[in-house]
């Protein structure tokens, strides 16, 4: 402040010596003057150097300043980032945080896990200082425990259910080795963390979301894209949910620029009332390929539709993998693995069996331990399932006319028959076609069974040699169905086993792409896990297969009438709501099946009824099935139509077959061209997808990706798909990445709808993946602590 003082001094006295009279002696005046005029202009000299000094001090001070709040406000928005990240890995954040600011400063309790201290450093603004540090930690509200609730109407996302958990992050700045009262700027934010699972849409998309169907449609639920929405109808397009959108909206398509008529597309406000897309997004009736205007949106629908979306963070297809948290957390993983040598099996000899099976029985809290199948028991998964008691009652399959035995087999000797069927048909080094299950016992089997008929009479042998496995089954009422897991026989993989040819994935420079695909039957994995039999470590005895893939629950009669859940069949595990199987092809398989032109999938078949638990006087919580592969997956036939269960199939692609692509030992197969042999059979479907897409122009699938309504892909020449569930894309497929250009089929009639039961959160399949959306609560800020 002296610097300051003296240069006033200093003007003041020059207004003095001015006001003296110049006429006593004007010389010694003017040198006076003139002295006093540089005195005066050295003063002033000295106190804007001095100010100038002050002000550049100043200057760095609030340069520091700013760099310290900054810098305070970045580490906020990095511990954001990595809460979402955490969610995004299918985990809730965990830890411990530091008990104080000045801990976490002195590093003296750092914390734990995802809420510990974190520091972070900089170059400060002041190349002669220290560096600026940024100290921060994470203090988790409610315990870090998740609330359920549901997202309040206006906002986006409204009337959804979500998870949310709210944190509070704080954030200080002090330069390096400064004392912990020397802080810079502090900051602190509130953030409320919503999961939101993704199945509650009837479309969710990673990239632009195209909808262009020729026949009347109706999508009664949400619909979002990250990208952009393209719309448009050959009649009317109809929806009723939220739409929210990241990008821009148009009423035309996005491969031709073809633009529609007001009217064709429609969606609801929030009062339900249907408002013409182009009239109401542009003001005006006139055709156009211009994005919707923002401000006629927003007009005319209001919260319901919503441009410029935050882009939302979710799972990738990678995810998908065999290092992924839906293999981790799987209750049956499975792996096919054509590279798989000859083994030797007591009883059986030596055999290729090209997958592997590992089962994990879960408590309700996931925990359990994983068991891999002996090669027996991969054996026994290959070959016919005999069926008896609770599984025929369940409608699995028609026992056939046993044959006329004088006299009537005891129960024991009915017993020794039938386990010497089965023992005879698990002692076969490959495969038995289902098919043989309706003709004379073949002379493989024959010759396997005769030994063990010792205590049966001659006569009646001879009857039972002469009969075919479904008549013996008869004997005890029961019947066969086909091999739980089906596969390609090794090395002609596509001479009588498993094969597929698709037309659309195509080879380079081949007009078709001939899959090998390992099938899986539901049906027949259930029933083995509930009565299946194996050979036991020396070949020449049974093991029961009881429960040795899942536990099963107690008989539920409350359950419709011959569901599995009715006659316990059903899985009891709860974990993760539900059971949750994962398929993938071994890394060492060749061809190499982590590319693009993958040759593998796999093919889910006897999937009318699913094995979890529906929803029932006794039951309130279902949980049903989800089926996982990275791989691409077809599905045959209907799917989840009886004892309606939560369920879901995640896969790099998904593709829709009817049970005409069944052959008579049941196995899928196709060969080149349009369909399975004749024309497909009607087909229902109850279940969420979610698989990649292809992007219309892009440089990975030139040309239209065929929009929502081709979002599953067809092989068939149709009549109708009945389907109920939530379509999500996550993006590109990454093992197979045919044009949807490319394909032979006819589209069918499309009878879809969104699955309004998952609007219950317990009516959401297993492992549902779920979107974060992080909503900032509250933000404080503090300079020069």
């Amino acid at each position: 402040m002296k610097p300051k003082f003296n240069a006033v001094s200093n003007i003041r006295l020059t207004l003095f010596l001015f006001s003296r009279n110049p006429k006593g002696n004007p010389r010694g005046y003017m040198l006076f003057l003139v002295v006093s005029l540089l005195i005066t202009l050295s003063g002033l000299l000295v106190a804007y150097a001095i100010l100038a000094k002050v002000n550049n001090i100043s200057a760095k001070g609030t340069a520091t300043g700013n760099s310290g709040f900054y810098g305070a406000e970045g580490a906020l928005n990095m511990r954001v980032e990595e809460l979402r990240d955490v969610f995004l890995s299918d985990r809730n954040p965990s830890g411990t945080s530091p008990s104080s600011l000045n801990q976490c400063l002195q590093q003296t309790s750092m914390g734990t896990g995802d809420f510990r201290c974190k520091v972070a450093s900089f170059a400060s603004p002041d190349k002669n200082t220290a560096n600026i540090m940024a100290y921060s930690y994470v203090v988790p509200k409610n315990g870090g425990v998740a609330i359920q609730g549901t997202v309040p109407p206006g906002e986006t996302f409204q009337g959804l259910n979500m998870l949310e958990t709210r944190y509070d992050i704080s954030s200080v700045t002090a330069k390096q080795n400064a004392n912990p009262e020397e802080v810079i700027a502090m900051t602190e934010m509130t953030v409320k963390s919503r999961q939101i699972p993704m199945f509650q849409f009837a479309a969710f998309y990673l990239n632009d979301l195209e909808i262009l169907p020729g026949p009347n449609m109706t999508l009664n639920g949400p619909v979002h894209t990250n990208g952009s929405l393209f719309l448009g109808a050959n009649n009317v397009l109809a929806i009723t949910g939220q739409v929210t959108v990241g990008r821009d909206l148009f009423n035309r398509r996005k491969n031709d620029n073809s633009t529609y008529p007001d009217g064709r597309v429609r969606i609801a406000n929030s009062a339900g009332t249907l408002r013409n897309l182009l009239q109401g997004g542009t003001g005006s009736t006139t055709q156009t390929t211009a994005a919707m205007t923002p401000a006629n949106v927003n007009a005319t629908w209001g919260s319901q539709v919503q441009l410029a979306v935050e882009a939302l963070s979710i799972p990738t297809i990678s995810s998908l993998g065999a290092g992924g948290n839906y293999a981790q957390q799987a209750d049956i993983n499975f792996v096919y693995a054509p590279e798989k040598t000859g083994v030797n099996v007591p009883g059986i000899g030596t055999t290729v069996i090209p997958f592997n099976v590992t089962a994990t029985k879960r408590d309700a809290l996931g925990v359990g331990t994983a068991t891999p199948l002996t090669n027996a028991q991969l054996a026994s998964l290959r070959q016919p399932v005999l069926a008896t008691g609770a599984a025929v009652t369940a409608g699995v399959c028609t026992p056939a006319t046993p044959p006329i035995l004088t006299p009537i087999l005891t129960l024991t000797q009915t017993g020794d028959v039938l386990d010497a069927l089965r023992r005879a048909i698990l002692s076969q080094t490959t495969p038995v076609p289902f098919s043989a299950m309706g003709s004379a016992l073949s002379t493989p089997l024959r010759n396997s069974m005769q030994p063990l008929l010792s205590s049966i009479p001659a006569a009646q042998q001879t009857l039972i040699l002469a009969s075919s496995p479904n008549q013996i089954a008869a004997l005890a009422g029961g019947c066969f169905i086909s091999a739980p897991i089906q596969h390609p026989n090794i090395p002609t993989i596509y001479t009588n086993g498993v094969s597929f040819i698709n037309n659309r994935e195509r080879s380079p420079g081949n007009n078709f792409r001939a899959m090998s695909l390992m099938q899986i039957n539901i049906e027949s994995l259930t029933v083995w896990n509930f009565q299946g039999r194996y050979l036991n470590d020396t070949g020449t005895g049974l093991v029961s297969a009881n429960q040795l893939l899942f536990a099963t629950a107690t008989a539920d009669a409350a359950a419709p009438a011959n569901s599995f859940q009715r006659l316990g069949l059903a899985g009891s595990d709860t974990s993760s709501n539900g059971l949750v199987f994962h398929a993938t092809v071994s890394a060492g398989a060749t061809p190499n099946p982590n590319t693009n032109a993958s040759p593998y999938g796999f093919a889910l078949v006897g999937g009318q009824q699913l094995p979890g638990l529906a929803e029932t006087t006794n039951n309130f919580d279902p949980t049903g099935l989800t089926f996982v592969s990275d791989q691409a997956v077809y599905m045959v036939g209907d799917y989840n139509i009886t004892n309606w269960q939560p369920a879901s199939v995640l896969a790099d692609s998904l593709n829709v077959l009817s049970s005409r692509c069944i052959n008579n030992n049941g196995q899928i197969a196709k060969a080149s061209g349009t369909g399975c042999g004749g024309n497909a059979f009607d087909t229902t479907i109850n279940s969420a997808f979610l698989s990649g897409t292809d992007i219309t122009n892009s440089t990975e699938t030139p040309g239209y990706n065929g929009g929502l309504e081709n979002y599953p892909r067809f092989h068939e020449n149709w009549g109708t798909l009945n389907y109920t569930g939530s379509f999500v894309s996550t993006g590109t497929p990454e093992k197979v990445t045919g044009r949807w250009s490319n394909q032979l089929y006819g589209a069918p009639t499309r009878n879809w709808s969104y699955e309004t039961r998952f609007n219950n959160a317990k009516n959401l399949p297993p492992l549902s993946p779920r979107f974060v959306f992080l909503k900032q609560e509250g933000f404080s800020r503090k300079f020069d602590q």
